[in-house]
C-alpha cells in the first residue's frame, strides 16, 4: 500500500536528485512511513505513496484556512488515524516557521509514537533549507530570503531579554562538497553533512542555537558572547568527516537589539553569507 522511498518533488521546484533524496532521508530519520510538504496549498514534495492520497489531499484542502489562522509553529497535531499495511498509524501535521508563504509538513508515524521538539526542529530546518534551494520554474522563489530570516530574527529577539543585550553570530561557510557527493553516493554524502551538524550541536550551548542556511552555510547564534570569546571558541574549530577535514571560512559579527531593529543592518549580515 505504501512505497516509502518513492520521492516526488513538484515540477515547480527545480530540485536535484541529490536534494530530493536527502530530504527523503530526513523524513526516514524521524521514523516517518510517508511525508508531504506543502507551500501554501501547493504540494511540492512527497516522501512515499499511498492509496489514501486523495483523502489526505482533501484533508489539507478543507483544513488549510483553519490551520493558517490557528496553528502554532512547531506544534504537531494529530489529524487522522489510519490502518496501513496491517499497521496502526497516525497522520500528523506541523506548521513550520515561515514568512509570507505558509509551510506545512504532514508525517505518517506509527500510532503512539511521539517525537521530541528537537527532532521536529531538525526536520523543519531540512525542509526549509531544501525548499529554499528549489527555485521555481515560474521564475519566483517560493521561500524567499525574508521567509528564512524572519523566524531567526524573532528567535534572536527573545534571547535579548533581561541582562542579555548583545551577542554574536558566527557563520561557517564550508568548502564545496559536490565533487565528493557523486562518487560517495547519497548515504555517505548524507553522513558527511550529518557530522557537520553534529559538530555544531556539540559547540551549541543551552541558550544558543544553530541553523543551516543552505547546503554550505551554517550559523551559530550566541547571545551574551563577545567577539573575543567567540574567536577563542571557534578559531580552532574543525569539522572532521570520515577521512576528511573540511575546510571552511569563519566570519563573526556582533549583534544587539539595535541591529535586530534595523532591517538594513540585519539583512546585510545574512545577505553577505546566504
Amino acid at each position: 500500500m505504501t512505497e516509502p522511498m518513492h520521492l516526488i518533488p513538484s515540477p515547480s521546484m527545480q530540485m536535484t536528485d541529490y536534494h530530493s533524496r536527502r530530504l527523503g532521508l530526513s523524513f526516514a530519520s524521524v521514523g516517518a512511513y510517508l511525508g508531504w510538504v506543502y507551500l501554501g496549498k501547493e504540494l511540492v514534495y512527497e516522501f512515499g505513496q499511498t492509496k489514501e492520497e486523495e483523502k489526505i489531499r482533501g484533508i489539507v484542502s478543507s483544513s488549510y484556512s483553519v490551520w493558517t489562522r490557528t496553528m502554532e509553529y512547531l506544534s504537531p497535531i494529530t489529524i487522522e488515524s489510519l490502518r496501513d499495511n496491517e499497521r496502526d498509524v497516525e497522520l500528523f501535521v506541523i506548521r513550520l516557521p515561515e514568512g509570507e508563504v505558509p509551510v506545512f509538513v504532514l508525517v505518517l508515524l506509527e500510532k503512539g509514537q511521539s517525537l521530541p521538539l528537537r527532532i521536529w526542529e531538525d526536520l523543519s530546518n531540512q525542509v526549509l533549507t531544501f525548499c529554499a534551494t528549489g527555485i521555481s520554474l515560474r521564475e519566483k522563489n517560493l521561500l524567499d530570503f525574508e521567509t528564512i530570516t524572519e523566524p531567526i530574527r524573532k528567535r534572536m529577539e527573545k534571547a535579548f531579554q533581561g541582562d542579555t543585550k548583545s551577542g554574536v553570530i558566527a557563520f561557517f561557510h564550508l568548502q564545496d562538497l559536490s565533487p565528493f557527493f557523486k562518487p560517495m553516493g547519497v548515504i555517505k554524502s548524507q553522513e558527511i553533512l550529518r557530522e557537520v551538524t553534529a559538530t555544531l550541536h556539540k559547540e551549541t550551548r543551552e541558550n544558543e542555537f544553530n541553523f543551516q542556511l543552505n547546503p554550505r552555510s551554517y550559523f551559530l547564534f550566541c547571545p551574551g558572547e563577545t567577539l573575543d570569546g567567540a574567536n577563542h571558541r571557534f578559531g580552532s574549530l574543525y569539522f572532521p568527516s570520515k577521512h576528511l577535514i573540511l575546510d571552511y571560512k569563519l566570519k563573526i559579527f556582533p549583534i544587539d537589539r539595535d541591529v535586530l531593529a534595523d532591517d538594513a543592518k540585519f539583512s546585510s549580515i545574512f545577505l553577505e553569507n546566504f
